[in-house]
């Protein structure tokens, strides 16, 4: 990684940079790099895919109804229903 090569990656990316930046940049991408070449050398033929890197399952729980069936006392107050639904003016063709 050197200068050019920062300078090339904030022209493409429309950052500016002043001199100080551009040497604390070029210090922090190559710091980058050697992180990922570190994965690469990591051991994973034995080792199962992921679905989650939480390897957590959700929680579940029986599903209990706790509100009471108020369809009978809305359908009465509404202007115009049959007995199960709302009856409105036919609005497309």
């Amino acid at each position: 990684m050197d200068k050019k090569t920062v300078s090339t990656i904030a022209y493409l990316s429309r950052l500016s940079l002043n001199e100080e930046n551009e040497d604390k940049i070029t210090e922090d991408l190559k710091n980058i790099i050697k992180f990922v070449d570190q994965l690469d050398g990591a051991d994973t033929n034995n080792i199962e895919p992921l679905a989650n890197p939480l390897e957590k399952t959700a929680k579940t729980r029986t599903d209990n109804v706790t509100a009471k069936n108020r369809k009978e006392v809305f359908l009465e107050r509404s202007p115009k229903s049959n007995e199960d639904y709302f009856l409105v003016p036919r609005v497309v063709e």
